[in-house]
């Protein structure tokens, strides 16, 4: 599980609360008790609810219920709850609420897509790009591990992945062929990917010393052809389909047999519908 920091918990609640809850103090709630809880919409699976219970416990809310991140909960649940002062349950509502419409929403489409791949072909990882929305990656990253998906790069410090942008720099593909062994001596124990647009590099990258391919927007019924070449040229080389993979035709490229499919969709969509419903309980 991904740890946030007290200092990025209290970050994401001085966002909405830089000073103080003005609505509340000039209603006067008083010394009243509260009782905040979460309810689904629709079939949900849950994430964010430890950073949640953080956020209660800076405000003195005691947790009553709770369901951990990754549960997949149906409509109409309720899956969490907490009690304490009006006033601090009104000051974080919208944080909470925020923080898990967010991520749940993120975790539930990567759930939707793990299953569906599953029909096609058990077992094939999906795994996310870098092109998260800014400020969220950590959340994110949460969300799709979550969700049954993977992290394709956390950051350029995890692997080596070679692009058409560093192609240019070296000389073309048939000048970075000869710099793979002074890549290899630079970066020991690190495997190299390349990433390629067209069938005709994949052909010509595939007789290399490399580890994987990235077969970057390569329409599925040519891409399904190519790698039963690519089988046949180099069967340990690890084939990743990349580019332009929606929910629409995710499907389509997982029948290709390709080790592994790249995407950013599960980052981009609507965040979980839920029910916040905040009621009285007793004045102390």
């Amino acid at each position: 599980m991904i740890y946030f920091t007290d200092a990025e918990i209290d970050q994401l609640i001085s966002e909405d609360l830089p000073y103080f809850d003005i609505t509340s103090l000039s209603v006067k709630f008083g010394s009243k008790i509260a009782r905040i809880s979460f309810i689904t919409k629709n079939n949900t699976v849950i994430c964010g609810t430890e950073e949640a219970l953080k956020i209660f416990e800076k405000f003195r809310i005691t947790p009553t219920l709770v369901s951990i991140s990754g549960e997949q909960i149906e409509a109409g649940y309720k899956f969490l709850e907490g009690e304490g002062l009006a006033n601090d349950i009104h000051a974080i509502w919208r944080t909470v609420a925020n923080l898990l419409e967010f991520s749940s929403g993120i975790a539930t489409r990567t759930r939707q897509l793990v299953d569906a791949v599953n029909e096609i072909s058990p077992g094939l990882p999906i795994v996310t790009t870098r092109r998260s929305i800014p400020f969220t990656k950590k959340l994110a990253v949460k969300a799709i591990r979550v969700g049954g998906g993977h992290v394709h790069r956390l950051g350029l410090s995890d692997t080596i992945l070679i692009f058409n942008n560093h192609i240019k720099f070296i000389g073309g593909f048939e000048n970075f062929i000869q710099k793979i062994p002074e890549i290899r001596k630079r970066t020991p124990g690190k495997s190299i990917t390349v990433e390629v647009k067209t069938s005709e590099n994949a052909r010509l990258i595939a007789k290399c010393e490399i580890e994987a391919l990235q077969l970057d927007k390569i329409l599925p019924k040519e891409l399904k052809k190519l790698v039963k070449e690519l089988r046949d040229i180099n069967p340990k080389l690890f084939l990743r389909a990349s580019g332009d993979i929606y929910e629409e035709n995710i499907l389509e490229y997982a029948d290709t047999g390709v080790d592994m499919l790249v995407t950013s969709c599960p980052y981009y969509g609507k965040p979980a519908e839920l029910l916040v419903n905040i009621e009285p309980v007793y004045d102390i």
